[in-house]
């Protein structure tokens, strides 16, 4: 197994981890939250060049059961395996996940969204370990807001149950397909942690970032997208200092529009301060 973090980040850049353990049950990613940092796609992460000094834990906990119109996921699926099976088996709710490259306990720990959903329109309640002991917190325990939930830095997202809607299957995975494609229309493919910040309320950084001129700004392998100006892309052996080097210019262009804007990126390892 390779121990580089570039291998399990979608951003493809990370130096060595100490050590690299795989959870593939609810028992191992269980123990193995107590070790380390858990990672699961690897999406909205930006490890350091350095690597970390430490356990992480690559959650591959995938299971998807079904109970009427409720659906208890293995925090490890993928969202795009998830959102099969709803379409396969006439359940919505989902489809705007349709295209988001990441797991279902991310999308919980993120409150991800798109297009008007949220995973907190539809969650029931999520199965957790806090300090070592599983717990389970109802959607309002969670605190949700936009983009973000109250769980702690080293809280793990094991399962999470959904509430959804019975549909027809076709009509489904039509309204996902259109997601999808919306999603492909706006956002450039490579290599990539997604959105660097989030959206503060009534504002698009994007397009202060556009206005700016900042699209396709580039930093040795690391470039601000000529598509997206909130998306920072790998073209071929960026480094993490290329891409804290656009952050950097990113941060100053907020800061002259008088902006707060929080960052979704989630660092491993160090950075120097």
């Amino acid at each position: 197994m390779c121990d580089l973090l570039s291998d399990w980040t979608t951003f493809g850049i990370g130096g060595r981890a100490r050590r690299i353990a795989v959870a593939r049950s609810r028992g191992e990613l269980t123990d193995l939250a107590c070790e380390g940092i858990v990672l699961g796609r690897g999406s909205d992460v930006l490890a350091s060049d350095d690597g970390y000094d430490g356990t992480i834990a690559i959650n591959r906990y995938e299971r998807i059961m079904r109970d009427g119109n409720t659906v208890t996921v293995g925090s490890g699926t993928r969202l795009c395996e998830l959102c099969a099976f709803l379409a396969e088996n006439g359940l919505s709710g989902l489809e705007w996940a349709l295209g988001i490259p990441g797991s279902a306990g991310g999308a919980v720990r993120m409150n991800a969204g798109a297009f008007g959903g949220a995973v907190s329109d539809r969650l029931l309640y999520a199965d957790i370990v806090r300090d070592g002991k599983p717990v389970r917190l109802s959607r309002d325990e969670l605190g949700f807001g936009y983009r973000k939930s109250d769980l702690g830095k080293n809280d793990v997202v094991i399962d999470a149950a959904f509430a959804l809607e019975r549909g027809v299957p076709s009509d489904i995975k039509a309204r996902g397909a259109q997601y999808a494609a919306m999603r492909r229309a706006t956002q450039p493919t490579g290599k990539s942690a997604g959105s660097v910040f989030k959206n503060p309320r009534g504002v698009s950084v994007g397009r202060i970032f556009d206005d700016a001129g900042l699209k396709g700004l580039r930093r040795g392998g690391a470039v601000i997208s000529p598509k997206h100006a909130n998306i920072i892309v790998n073209t071929g052996g960026a480094t993490a200092r290329d891409v804290c080097e656009l952050i950097s210019v990113m941060k100053s262009v907020l800061l002259e529009k008088g902006v707060a804007a929080q960052e979704e990126i989630i660092y491993i390892g160090d950075f120097g301060g």
